[in-house]
């Protein structure tokens, strides 16, 4: 199962001076064999979310990235590099570590 993310820009956010923000609202993370099966879960889990006026077919979807087999996959990216590209990669990931 993949696992993604909602979000709507239906609603609105209110900052602490009181200001109306526009901006999106997360309405959740699911998991699912599709986004359409992820949706169903997740409405399953968060009845709040169309109690609350939400329209689901308005909802953004994006997959997250996922973990699974990630060696595998970091192992076939850095392959791909020359041993220059790989050394400025490994001091790059040194810097956010």
């Amino acid at each position: 199962m993949t696992e993604y993310i909602f979000y709507t820009t239906e609603g609105f956010t209110q900052a602490p001076d009181g200001d109306d923000i526009e901006n999106c609202q997360l309405l959740g993370r699911a998991f699912g064999k599709d986004k359409h099966d992820a949706l169903s879960n997740l409405l399953k889990e968060n009845s709040w979310i169309e109690e609350r006026g939400f329209e689901p077919d308005e909802a953004i979807c994006n997959e997250l990235a996922s973990t699974a087999n990630a060696e595998a996959k970091l192992s076939f990216l850095t392959n791909l590099l020359d041993e220059r590209q790989l050394e400025e990669y490994i001091d790059w990931l040194k810097t956010i570590g």
